[in-house]
């Protein structure tokens, strides 16, 4: 279990969120006037008034003309809904706890000025080194720890987090890429506060879509860590939203993608009024190409990925990056050694340059 001690953000604890250059910051605005699925609620539930308490209305066929004008508008909401559900609305939480009793608690601001909780490894070395792991989609840090783990062991300061939606965060609506980017942005920014220093270098190990965030991160840092940014870590990463989502949908939802498109493009415009990064260019190269050194360790028979994101990697990433394809599954849960000698060997590089 982690440790009960809370950690301060020292200075930063009454700051608000420092907007970096990653992420999306503009809150979503909140309409009051009427709108279609509100509307067409209204409407139904008319329908179903009239249909149960008017004796003879079926005899109408005034009434059974709104029934067919609506009814066209009542499908297409319940396909609005379960695209919604499938992509904006994370599920269930996992209630799991962290193995080593040394993690250490504190809060951040993150998107929209919200609390949320993250954890720390403080060196005992007096390191000025700092890595963050970052956990997959319905993932959760525990799941992972033994990545983080591994950097305390070579003796750096090392800090993780359940992401928004996920874990130990709670279930989330509205949840966005751009909101988890926003989020490690502002756990970055409060970092000095919580060590005590400002790292000489950071590293940041992203696995599936922590890796996909990893890389949004690299290519656009800002604050403190734009100079302190070493290289980050990718294991199995996610290389396209798009792909990604195509995955999850439900399975006749496949059959209407442009109308699924338009559903996602329109939400993440609601969401996100300032949206730089439009839903079909949320993906390599679009997103952003790291600038600086990566190691890639990619699961050879990826049971949750495939092979389509790793090819993208492959294409836009090669030229800067040192790619290892490990004998192990996709999920975090499964670690190996070889992937721990395969991040022992290009971190000890990497701390003597």
């Amino acid at each position: 279990m982690a440790s009960d001690a809370i950690l301060s953000e020292g200075r930063n604890s009454k700051a608000g969120l420092i907007k970096g250059r990653a992420a999306s910051y503009i809150q979503t605005p909140v309409y009051w006037y009427p709108t279609i699925p509100r509307v067409l609620m209204i409407v139904v539930s008319l329908q179903l008034i009239a249909f149960v308490k008017i004796p003879g209305i079926t005899s109408s066929g005034t009434y059974w003309l709104s029934v067919g004008v609506t009814l066209p508008f009542l499908g297409w909401s319940l396909v609005y809904w379960k695209v919604y559900q499938s992509v904006f609305v994370t599920g269930r939480p996992m209630k799991e706890s962290l193995s080593s009793s040394e993690w250490k608690s504190f809060t951040f601001s993150g998107w929209g000025g919200e609390s949320l909780k993250a954890f720390i490894l403080e060196s005992e070395s007096d390191s000025k080194d700092l890595i963050i792991y970052l956990h997959g989609y319905n993932s959760s840090m525990p799941r992972g720890e033994s990545r983080a783990l591994q950097f305390y062991e070579m003796g750096m300061n090392v800090i993780s987090l359940d992401q928004r939606g996920f874990g130990g965060q709670g279930k989330r609506k509205d949840w966005t890429l751009l909101k988890a980017v926003a989020d490690i942005e502002g756990l970055l920014e409060c970092a000095p506060g919580v060590l005590g220093f400002t790292p000489n270098r950071l590293w940041i190990y992203g696995h599936s879509m922590g890796g996909f965030l990893t890389m949004r991160l690299s290519s656009h840092p800002s604050g403190w860590w734009e100079g302190a940014l070493e290289g980050i870590i990718l294991e199995s990463p996610v290389a396209s939203f798009p792909m990604l989502i195509d995955m999850n949908l439900p399975g006749r939802a496949i059959m209407a993608k442009p109308w699924v498109r338009h559903i996602l493009r329109r939400e993440y415009e609601r969401i996100h009024p300032d949206l730089g990064v439009r839903y079909a260019n949320s993906e390599l190269p679009f997103s952003g190409i790291p600038i600086v050194p990566v190691l890639v360790i990619q699961a050879e028979s990826d049971e949750v990925l495939g092979s389509a994101h790793f090819d993208l990697v492959k294409k836009h990433l090669s030229t800067i990056s040192k790619i290892h394809v490990v004998d192990m599954p996709h999920t975090a849960q499964v670690d190996s050694s070889e992937r721990r000698d395969i991040v022992d060997a290009w971190m000890g590089h990497q701390v003597s340059c």
